[in-house]
């Protein structure tokens, strides 16, 4: 994945059905994320986009960019939008700007202005057209008194950077499906990470030699299968 991309819903607190088929994650009031209904790989670079296969949340801008959205900002207008019922709380921002770090160091993407940015900034920075798309070009925080995208995306990606210090990347919990070499998407980027390989989301030779020697460091049958039992022993049970 080369970028992530910032928005609001234009909803309430809570992610709804709806905004979960657009977004790959989405963080609600209390600061709590959400999965997506598509998998971040439905997006990835070098894949047809097809409706309703992946998720749509920037136009002429979905391949190979993460779609991260706050849960907020129902019935806001452009000219007081603290006004509105829905305003992202203090918190709410706090876990986007947890969870962006995340995917930053899960994906190995640089926080910069055109990698790590707001809807807002897309067609000033990228020159890719928008529909008069304003998250954000006010201060979730309230604490700029500025309206220009650029300069609050640059705050943004200051406590981004800073939050990239005291993220880990963490493994996943509960069942996993078995992957072997051919397999792609999330859950193979899981393993590589796990593994301390580079999260492509594909598996191929290399993470079939690393799951191997990892199988047999642990006394497991080292078909290079990434199955129940293996999958408990990279998550430590």
């Amino acid at each position: 994945m080369q970028r992530i991309v910032l928005h609001h819903t234009a909803g309430g607190l809570s992610p709804s059905a709806f905004d979960k088929q657009h977004y790959h994650r989405l963080i609600d009031g209390n600061g709590e994320v959400h999965a997506g209904l598509h998998p971040i790989s439905a997006n990835v670079a070098g894949k047809v986009l097809r409706s309703g296969q992946y998720a749509a949340h920037t136009r002429g801008l979905n391949t190979g960019s993460i779609g991260v959205s706050m849960a907020c900002m129902a019935n806001a207008e452009w000219g007081n939008p603290r006004a509105c019922k829905a305003f992202p709380t203090p918190v709410q921002v706090e876990g986007m700007i947890a969870e962006v770090a995340r995917l930053c160091r899960e994906y190995s993407i640089p926080v910069t202005r055109r990698t790590v940015l707001s809807h807002a900034e897309v067609q000033t920075t990228l020159g890719v057209t928008q529909a008069n798309k304003w998250d954000y070009d006010y201060d979730p925080l309230g604490i700029l008194d500025s309206r220009d995208p650029v300069r609050i995306g640059d705050m943004l990606r200051d406590r981004i950077s800073a939050a990239l210090g005291d993220v880990e990347p963490q493994a996943p919990r509960g069942p996993m499906p078995v992957i072997r070499r051919g397999s792609r998407g999330d859950a193979v980027v899981a393993l590589q990470l796990i593994l301390g390989l580079v999260g492509d989301g594909i598996f191929g030779p290399a993470t079939e030699a690393a799951v191997v020697a990892f199988q047999r460091k642990h006394q497991l049958l080292p078909d290079g299968i990434v199955g129940k039992a293996t999958w408990a022993a990279l998550q430590g049970e």
